[in-house]
């Protein structure tokens, strides 16, 4: 397989992707009213919804040839702001 029509075939996976995104975004503000008053049927979504979401991801990851980032846990530390920043002043340039 040429690389242009990999990279062709590849952009169109993550298209796809993007606008199945979009499909679930819908689905979720549609049902979110009928959620919130049963309890079973927000259990049942919660399922789908996560089994939907694993799905995609194992295919970005497929198409990116990214592995999986692993989830750390514990207390996060202090952010990291330069000095400079933190002063509000620019760096100079002599």
């Amino acid at each position: 397989m040429r690389a242009s029509n990999r990279e062709r075939i590849e952009l169109h996976m993550l298209t796809s992707l993007a606008r199945s995104q979009r499909a679930l975004c819908r689905i979720i503000e549609t049902i979110a009213d009928q959620v919130a008053v049963s309890e079973q049927l927000a259990v049942h979504m919660a399922e789908n919804l996560k089994t939907i979401s694993e799905y995609q991801r194992s295919m970005i990851q497929k198409i990116t040839r990214q592995s999986p980032r692993q989830r750390r846990l514990g207390t996060p530390g202090k952010p990291w702001i330069s000095k400079n920043v933190a002063r509000g002043s620019s760096p100079t340039h002599d």
